[in-house]
C-alpha cells in the first residue's frame, strides 16, 4: 500500500498533463465494464500514454547505439523489447473495436493494453530506464 501512494506521490509531484492523464488513464482501466466502454477519448489518451514511453524507450536505443548510456542498456532493451512489440498490434485491434463499437472486445483489449502499459513502466523503472513518466 505505502508503494502504490508512494508512487502516487512522485507522480503528482512531477506534475505536468501527461503524467496525470496517464495515470487517470492507466486507473481508469480497472472500472471498464460493458455498461461503460472505451471511448475515442480514453483511446487518444492511452495512445498518447504509449507514444511518449515508445519515444522515450526509442531515444534510450538510440543512445545505446551511441554508446552514450549505462553499460548494460543493450540487456535492458532485451528485456523491455517484448512488451513493446506487442503494442502496435493491440492498438490496431483496439481503433478497430472502438470504430464499430465492439464494446466488449474494447474492454478486453483496453485492459491487455493498459496491463502492457504498466509491464513497460514497471520493466524500464526497475532497469533504471527513464521514460518519461
Amino acid at each position: 500500500m505505502r508503494k502504490y501512494l508512494a508512487v502516487a506521490l512522485i507522480t503528482l509531484s512531477l506534475g505536468g498533463c501527461a503524467q496525470l492523464q496517464t495515470a487517470s488513464t492507466v486507473f481508469n482501466a480497472a472500472t471498464k465494464t460493458y455498461d461503460n466502454p472505451v471511448t475515442k477519448q480514453e483511446l487518444y489518451q492511452i495512445e498518447a500514454s504509449l507514444r511518449i514511453v515508445s519515444v522515450a524507450l526509442l531515444t534510450y536505443r538510440q543512445q545505446c547505439l551511441k554508446d552514450a548510456v549505462d553499460v548494460n542498456c543493450r540487456a535492458n532493451i532485451e528485456a523491455i523489447q517484448p512488451y513493446t512489440r506487442q503494442v502496435e498490434p493491440l492498438l490496431v485491434e483496439l481503433r478497430g473495436f472502438v470504430r464499430n463499437d465492439d464494446k466488449v472486445n474494447g474492454i478486453v483489449v483496453y485492459k491487455r493494453l493498459s496491463n502492457l502499459y504498466n509491464s513497460i513502466v514497471s520493466t524500464a523503472t526497475a532497469r533504471g530506464v527513464n521514460v518519461g513518466v
